[in-house]
């Protein structure tokens, strides 16, 4: 009868052992993400016609969302410090939305830096800035013509000099030997499922470990 019950607590300790696992992999579990494809982004004035507004400016803040919990395309909030602008009714700060990640095609903007940026609104989406019912939401993507200003030769030949900002439209400086900027095609997925099938090897480890142990321990008990 002995023998029993301590092979019965010694299955619940075991069982117990793997739920508490099996639990803080439920609560700590890594951020999802997924691939992004691009394809050649349009010209210059084509990208422009279809944006709902174009500007340089420099970021002066980058807020990424909260949470243990997170997708790669969760969206952050980047606000600029507007320089020039060819489209758009601007003001001196602007606030864009893209996705956190790259892996989600979002731009990953770095505070401090100067871009030149095409953003498209959000009608289509329907999204509304709160507390104003007259602003949309505005979104870039690593797929936009969005790019640092130093590589945006291209760009300001095309459309030629902003208005506002004083003189930001001059021609960015290029090192000798500098290639020119390409098409981002990310095609890498981080496969996160791959902790969980380690996690579920390693209950299946640690309860065979356990019954071993338990078995071995009832054998010394017979004798």
């Amino acid at each position: 009868m002995m023998i029993a019950i301590k092979r019965i607590r010694g299955v619940l300790l075991m069982f117990l052992c793997a739920l508490l696992v099996f639990m803080t992999l439920l609560t700590v579990r890594p951020q999802v993400t997924y691939a992004c494809s691009c394809v050649i982004p349009a010209p210059p004035l084509e990208a422009m016609e279809n944006s709902a507004t174009v500007f340089e400016g420099t970021v002066i803040s980058v807020a990424k969302p909260s949470g243990i919990i997170q997708s790669s395309a969760d969206p952050m909030q980047v606000t600029f410090q507007v320089g020039a602008r060819w489209k758009g009714d601007l003001g001196n700060q602007v606030t864009v939305s893209t996705a956190q990640s790259g892996d989600s095609c979002g731009f990953e903007f770095a505070e401090g830096e100067r871009y030149m940026v095409y953003a498209r609104g959000a009608e289509a989406d329907g999204n509304l800035v709160k507390g104003n019912e007259e602003q949309r939401e505005l979104t870039t993507s690593l797929c936009s013509r969005t790019a640092l200003y130093a590589d945006a030769q291209e760009d300001l030949n095309e459309l030629g000099p902003g208005t506002g900002g004083g003189s930001p439209t001059a021609p960015p400086e290029t090192a000798e030997g500098d290639a020119p900027s390409v098409p981002v095609d990310n095609h890498s997925a981080t496969a996160s499922w791959l902790l969980y099938v380690g996690a579920g090897a390693g209950m299946v480890i640690l309860i065979a470990v356990g019954l071993t142990w338990q078995r071995r321990q009832s054998n010394k008990s017979r004798k």
